[in-house]
């Protein structure tokens, strides 16, 4: 943005919508700074990922005050019916706090219902990826209803109406990112039709800044303690399997989990005394089973149950080695193994292109399978996966911190 704008602590910081949990990183560095804030949560209990408790060893349920649960069937009803459920979060504030609204922040289909908030409030559209570079999508509208016209609750409607609804939420949600006051989005060098959408938003009068963090408080102080005994080397890939099937359309969400299990299979045959652990998430797990059986290492291979946040974190630190994704997509759950200390093998080529990471960076980057063998066997020694895991906790605590996002937007301590 060329000019940041002004955060009266005088007034509330609204956040509505809580995809992953992540909004509340922004929420309790705003918190810190001495700002009110009302965060809702419109998840359900069983929704471990986007519960803030199941991220946050402070956040207790009941929540306090300042955390209000409001779930939703699902967020599509916002961008269907924008102005009503406006009017419903409006309502729902006053009666919460007799403080005016200062800013909104916005996630997920909670954009869509931008226009009809507060003129004098600021309004921050929050993306976690599809919710801008699908969701939003308008040239490739035609293409989401066509893939997605089976999916929700549209499978249960005639095609043409739930061509035409999936049509209306694109259309609103690209409104909602125009009329907000600015976009926090990835690096456009991440996604090409991020880019595609984002350049569209500005070219209509919205603006841009551009976000790659997380919040690493709810890992407290939380190290990997390496150690040398013999025993099976342990590797645990955290990214969800997606390589072959896009029902959004989107392929540069690509996780690249062939080249994973591929690079796998080569190290096996190097060191077989390996366990590797799988997350059963994602539109392409059977595929990818059907993978470890043909290329013989689904003897070695630990399948694991989607999992909450705390049991996730438990995992990578009874882990050697953690991977990312390694194909078109951009680190994610990766950052979180770097902070705990352990290497991470992943592509790492977006973030360097984008020029917010160095190209001497701790990650193992690699984009075949001959690289993820390669930084297999370079980690197989403990004394390695020290060096590197230390290095990467400093990294990521100086290049993903969320209060650089914040300062990026904002003049803060405005009376």
């Amino acid at each position: 943005m060329k000019h940041k704008v002004p955060l009266d602590k005088q007034k509330i910081v609204a956040f509505l919508g809580s995809m992953n949990a992540m909004p509340m990183m922004y929420a309790i560095e705003l918190r810190k700074m001495g700002y009110d804030v009302l965060y809702f949560v419109d998840a359900s209990q069983s929704n471990a990922l986007c519960r803030p408790e199941k991220h946050y060893p402070e956040i207790s349920y009941p929540y306090p005050p300042w955390i209000v649960e409001f779930r939703l069937p699902s967020q599509l009803l916002l961008a269907l019916f924008p102005r009503i459920f406006a009017g419903i979060f409006r309502y729902l504030i006053k009666i919460k706090t007799r403080k005016d609204v200062g800013c909104y922040f916005l996630n997920g289909f909670f954009v869509s219902i931008a226009p009809f908030l507060q003129l004098d409030a600021i309004k921050i559209g929050l993306s976690h990826g599809s919710d801008l570079d699908v969701w939003a999508n308008v040239e490739k509208a035609k293409d989401l209803a066509r893939s997605f016209s089976h999916r929700s609750i549209f499978k249960y409607l005639p095609s043409r109406i739930s061509n035409y609804l999936i049509n209306k939420i694109v259309i609103n949600q690209f409104d909602g990112y125009v009329k907000s006051k600015c976009v926090l989005y990835f690096p456009l060098d991440f996604n090409k039709e991020g880019r595609r959408v984002v350049e569209k938003i500005v070219s209509s009068g919205g603006n841009y800044v551009s976000r790659y963090d997380a919040s690493f408080v709810q890992l407290g102080h939380k190290f990997k303690n390496h150690v040398s005994e013999r025993r099976p080397l342990i590797i645990f890939s955290l990214v969800r399997f997606l390589y072959r099937t896009f029902p959004e359309g989107n392929v540069g969400y690509n996780k690249g989990n062939d080249i994973i299990i591929e690079g796998l299979a080569k190290y096996k045959k190097i060191n077989p005394n390996i366990m590797i652990h799988f997350v059963e998430k994602g539109e392409d797990v059977d595929y990818a089973k059907c993978l470890c059986s043909e290329l013989e290492i689904d003897d070695i291979v630990v399948w694991h149950k989607e999992m909450p946040f705390d049991l996730l974190i438990e995992n990578i630190l009874r882990s050697d080695i953690c991977i990312d994704q390694v194909g078109d997509h951009w680190i994610g759950a990766g950052v979180y193994a770097m902070w705990l200390g352990l290497p991470l093998i992943a592509n790492a080529d977006h973030a360097c292109r984008a020029g917010i990471w160095p190209l001497d960076n701790p990650v193992l980057n690699s984009r075949d399978s001959d690289e993820v063998c390669s930084a297999l066997q370079e980690m197989a020694e403990a004394s390695n996966r020290a060096a590197v895991g230390q290095r990467s906790r400093e990294f990521v605590a100086e290049y993903l911190n969320p209060v650089k996002t914040l300062r990026s937007v904002f003049e803060f301590d405005v009376l």
